[in-house]
C-alpha cells in the first residue's frame, strides 16, 4: 500500500480536472469564432485532467522527497496564501500582500529583517500601481483607501 501514496495527489487532481471540466463545459464554450466562458477555464482543466492522468501511471515514487521540516514550510506558505484571500476580500489588496510577501521573504528567502520590510511594502505598492492604477483591476475596497473615491 504504501509504494502506491504516491499516486493520491494525481489521482486528487484528475477528479478536480473532471469536475472542472464538467463546470466549465456548463457554461458554454461556444466556437472558436465565438467562445463561450467556459472555454478558457475548459482548456485549463483539460490540460489538468491530462496531466494527471499521465502522471497517475508514469509517476515514479523515487521522484519524491520524505516528508520533513521543509515540507511544513510549504504547507505554511500555502496556508498564508489562503489568509491572504480571505483578508484580500475584508480588508483590501494592500495590507494582506505586504503580511504575506513579508511572511513570504522571511520563511523562504530567509531575509534579514531590514530588507524583507521594504521589500515587502515596495513590492505591495508596485503590484497595487500595476493591477489597479495601470491595468484598472478593480481590488475590492481597502481601509486604506476607504472614501478616498476610487
Amino acid at each position: 500500500m504504501s509504494k502506491q501514496l504516491h499516486r493520491i495527489a494525481p489521482l486528487v487532481l484528475l477528479l478536480l480536472g473532471a469536475a472542472a471540466l464538467w463546470g466549465s463545459w456548463s457554461l458554454g464554450v461556444g466556437e472558436l469564432s465565438a467562445p463561450g466562458p467556459g472555454l478558457w477555464p475548459f482548456i485549463v482543466s483539460l490540460v489538468l485532467t491530462a496531466t494527471a492522468l499521465l502522471l497517475l501511471f508514469i509517476d515514479e515514487p523515487d521522484d519524491y522527497e520524505a516528508w520533513n521540516r521543509n515540507a511544513l514550510r510549504i504547507a505554511g506558505g500555502l496556508l498564508s496564501l489562503a489568509v491572504f484571500i480571505v483578508l484580500f476580500e475584508a480588508i483590501g489588496f494592500v495590507i494582506p500582500a505586504v503580511l504575506m510577501l513579508l511572511f513570504w521573504l522571511r520563511l523562504f528567502a530567509k531575509e534579514p529583517w531590514r530588507l524583507a520590510v521594504p521589500l515587502a511594502i515596495g513590492g505591495a505598492l508596485l503590484f497595487y500601481l500595476l493591477f489597479e492604477v495601470a491595468l484598472a483591476v478593480p481590488f475590492p475596497d481597502g481601509i486604506l483607501f476607504a472614501g478616498t473615491g476610487r
